[in-house]
This record gives C-alpha cells, structure tokens and sequence, in this order.
C-alpha cells in the first residue's frame, strides 16, 4: 500500500494515522497525470455523441410501451410483473453493452464489467426491499442509499467476496437517506439535531432506544440489524467504525453553522467524515480489516466525499456549507483542487504488485468513473473553472464535456409526467 502503511488493528481503529495518511497523500506535491489519459479528437467526441444519442432515443422507444405500468407502480416497484422487469432489464443491459463496444465513455468495458458481477441484481434487491419496507422514500432517497450499496459491492469485488446484498449492507445503506436528511435539513434547528446526535451516539454504542418519531426509530431499528449481525463484544471494530462516521456527520455539521472555517480545518473535516464512512462500509462488508484494507476504503473514502463536494460546489455555495470547492472564489484556486483530487484518485488506485487481479481490475474502474464525474460535474459548470482546465479535461474526454447534461437529461425522461 501507498507509503508502506504500519497501522495496527489489534483494539481500536488507528484514525489519526489513517487521517494522516490520507492527507498527506492528498496535499503532497506530484504532477498532473495526464500521461494517464487518452487524447480524444473533437470529430471522435461528436461521433460518440451521436451513436449514444442514437442509442438512447432507441431505449426510449423501446421502453415506452412499459411505461404505463411503470408509472402505476413507481412506489411499488415489486409490483412490476416478472416479464416487464424481465424486458427492461434486457433493453438496459443491452444498451450498456452497446455503449461499452463501441467504446463510446470509457477505453475498457466498465459498464459491462457492473453488469457481468451481477450490480444490477443487486440494486433490483435492494429497490425491491426499501419500497416494500418504506413506501415513503422518495426516489431519490433510495437511490442516495444504493450508491452506498455499490460502493460496498466494489468493496466486496476488491477483495474477491460473493457480490451480494448482505443484512448489514441492506442496513447501514439505508441509514443515508435518514441521517443525512436530517442532519442536512435547514428547516431543523441545532439544538434539535444536537439532541438526536446524542440520542444515536446512545444507539450505535449499544443501548436499545425507541422513539415517537417514525424516522428515527427507524434509524433505531437499522441499528439493531446490524448489532445483531455483528455483535458489538465479537467484533468491536465494526463498532467502533460506525461510530467514527457517527462522529463524522457531527463534525461536518461545523462546515454548515455559520461560523468562518480557514482550509486546514475544511479538509480536515471532508477527509474525515469521507474516510470513516468508507471504512466503516469495509467492516460492514468483511467484519475484520488488514491494515492495507484499512487504508484503501479510507483513501477510498476520502476521495469520493470530494467528489461529491465537486459535484455540489453550487449547491454549497447557495447555502453556506464550506467545502474545498465551495469556500473557493478564484477559478485557479479551484483547478488547483481539481488536479489535486484526480491526482489522489490515480494514486490511491495504482496498481500494487501483490495484489489479486479483481483488486487492480476494480481499481482501473474505480479511477476512470470516478474520473468521468469529475468532467461531468466541470461540464455542468465551466464557470467554476478556468478555460484552460476545462479544455484539458476535455481533451480526455470521450463526449463534449457539455453533452453529459445533456446526456443526464434525456435519460430523465424516462420518469417524467410521473
């Protein structure tokens, strides 16, 4: 692993060494590596864009005959008959496929890869059993839970594990939508997320706690799943991860409070709450870590907490949570950003000698999508960058960088006129 890591897993999770690790991985100075990246000509980015174009109005075309069923059950997705989930699952597969061969977003097969490990059944079961237990999460609340699912099935990938929807994955992914909602709510004062932080700190230390209101003792109930599963005096370091992200979503409630935070203490906290809410989906998934386990779901962690404060910098902006994307006014400052992460993603997932094949085959796909949302979310708003960042990036791009909007737009037709 990166620099040789020395943690030690014998009674407590090393969370200073492992903050220490990644941030200085992340700060430390190394060049841009577009050496990485394969030029793309603008004639072969149009090209591209025009066969998904091409691909995506066929799929329309294709599904709309399912759509009045769907329609009626979009809240109940189990009640779709086997047939039509049956033909939509042919008709998205096959698409995936089409766009894999044709190498129209990626060199190499990774949607393909997602399909032939089975992520698609996975999310079926998941989508099945959160509307079935929950018929009051709205769609986007179950899908903010099953990229928590995906990002513990890469986990299970990485280390060679049956990809499956285990009790505790279910559990701790489904805490996203509840927690975060709450704790992210404007509308909820302090003082009463205060209250229910103390309250599920009391929950996730062990003490069995009922409540009056219907979310929150939902959240009780998530809990208990999991204690059950792995029992807290038999695996005390599953515990205690699920803790630290606990401790995580407390701190990142400082970016948000209104009071000024100068950049040591920003990143300090994203790294945080990052690292530990992958690390605590690596117990979830395996009940027991090595120390280059640790470390990888940290990384892990870490960069894709930045990258979802990328993807939310406007967002941010409008109401005030500081991250290292939003607290940043100059363009230049936020290419500096920019190039920091891409470069901490392709060095978290370079390839290790000694590792197993899933292992470095996960890694490439890990890097080269999570590159991909970094163009998407420049792409969405070039006026957050300089022109030359937003040129560079797109020469590596395999679409316009202003066609992922578009691309993203015309899938959400699929749900509209609900």
């Amino acid at each position: 692993m990166i620099d040789a890591l020395h943690l030690h897993t014998n009674n407590t999770i090393p969370i200073d060494e492992l903050m220490a690790s990644a941030v200085g991985e992340y700060t430390k100075e190394r060049p841009f590596p577009a050496d990485r990246f394969k030029t793309v000509p603008l004639w072969k980015k149009l090209w591209n864009e025009r066969r998904l174009k091409k691909l995506i109005n066929k799929l329309l075309d294709d599904i709309e005959p399912y759509l009045p069923e769907i329609k009626e059950h979009r809240d109940a997705p189990s009640e779709l008959s086997a047939s039509t989930l049956n033909a939509l699952k042919v008709l998205v597969t096959g698409t995936m496929h089409a766009i894999d061969a044709e190498h129209l977003l990626f060199e190499r097969p990774f949607l393909t890869h997602f399909i032939d490990q089975g992520y698609l059944d996975v999310a079926e079961a998941f989508i099945f059993k959160a509307s079935k237990e929950d018929g009051q999460l709205s769609h986007e609340e179950v899908f903010q839970a099953l990229r928590n699912v995906w990002i513990m099935n890469s986990l299970q990938l990485c280390w060679n594990l049956p990809l499956e929807l285990t009790p505790p994955i279910y559990a701790y992914s489904m805490l996203y939508p509840y927690t975060d909602n709450l704790l992210d709510n404007p509308m909820i004062s302090p003082e009463t997320k205060d209250d229910f932080n103390q309250r599920l700190g009391k929950a996730l230390a062990g003490e069995r706690l009922s409540s009056n209101d219907k979310a929150e003792q939902r959240i009780f109930t998530l809990v208990e799943h999991i204690s059950t599963h792995f029992p807290p005096t038999r695996f005390p370091l599953v515990t205690e991860s699920i803790q630290l992200i606990h401790e995580g979503q407390v701190k990142s409630l400082l970016q948000s409070n209104g009071m000024s935070l100068d950049q040591e203490e920003i990143r300090t906290i994203s790294f945080f709450k990052g690292g530990t809410s992958v690390l605590a989906d690596a117990y979830l998934v395996k009940g027991t870590l090595t120390s280059d386990e640790m470390a990888f779901a940290f990384h892990y962690g870490a960069f894709l907490q930045l990258l979802d404060d990328l993807q939310d910098k406007e967002t941010d902006e409008e109401v005030g949570s500081q991250t290292l994307f939003s607290s940043k006014k100059d363009k230049a400052a936020v290419d500096q950003e920019i190039r920091r992460l891409i470069t901490y993603i392709f060095t978290v997932n370079k390839r290790e000698p000694e590792e197993s094949v899933p292992f470095s085959r996960m890694k490439d796909v890990i890097s080269q999508c999570t590159l991909l949302m970094v163009m998407e979310a420049v792409g969405k708003s070039p006026g957050s960058v300089t022109q030359s960042l937003y040129k560079e990036l797109e020469t590596f791009s395999h679409v316009r960088l202003t066609f992922y909007k578009e691309l993203e737009n015309r899938l959400s037709e699929i749900f509209k006129n609900e």
